[in-house]
């Protein structure tokens, strides 16, 4: 799993980029957000990736963000059912800030201005992502984190230690973000609360994936 890359961008395309990482050349896609805010920077750079290969797609596909906020977003939206990893890195046409406002907000209007999102679209990032919004954001409709407690699992398990480095495998190897990884661990726990190991926990990950 490619999970980041440092080195310098040698072409700019319409929604990619030829990013040099040593000797080798990376295409990237990127969202319109980073490809302006990446317009015209020279010098080395860092860029957070995410591999995107399975069975229906021709070659592999490597999307690129300026930050975690801007992996986070695309998570979220990717999850959302008709859209898919194309299409919610191309809709990422404004900062993250911006797009987790409109939808806290409920702003139709505002992302609808989003490269290839209607009105249906629209509603339904707001119905099926007002409750993620980041905490960290203060924006109204945040849940907030700290008040949902991490199922507890029996004495003589190291509770830390299993879902840490469950959680540290799907963010580092398997390209999640934090806060989705965070919620496949809590769910199954929630199902399976007295696992005893990375394995077993790793496994009921696993069997549901994310909701």
């Amino acid at each position: 799993m490619i999970a980041r890359l440092w080195g310098v961008i040698e072409e700019t395309g319409p929604e990619s980029v030829i990013f040099r990482s040593g000797s080798v050349g990376y295409r990237v896609l990127l969202s319109p957000y980073a490809l302006g805010t990446l317009s015209g920077s020279e010098g080395a750079m860092a860029l957070r990736t995410f591999l995107l290969w399975s069975e229906h797609q021709e070659t592999p596909l490597l999307v690129g963000f300026l930050d975690a906020a801007e992996e986070e977003l695309f998570h979220e939206i990717r999850r959302i059912g008709g859209l898919g990893a194309t299409k919610a890195i191309r809709m990422i046409s404004l900062s993250p800030q911006e797009i987790w406002q409109a939808i806290s907000g409920g702003d139709i209007p505002r992302l609808k201005s989003l490269k290839g999102v209607g009105e249906t679209t629209a509603k339904k990032l707001v119905s099926e992502l007002r409750d993620r919004v980041p905490s960290a954001l203060n924006l109204p409709g945040a849940a907030d984190s700290s008040s949902i407690p991490f199922p507890q699992t029996p004495v003589g398990v190291n509770s830390t230690g299993v879902s840490g480095t469950v959680h540290e495998i799907l963010t580092q190897q398997f390209g999640h973000s934090p806060a989705e990884a965070e919620r496949m661990i809590r769910r199954a726990l929630s199902r399976k609360p007295a696992v005893t190991s990375v394995e077993e926990l790793f496994d009921e990950v696993y069997r549901h994936g994310v909701d």
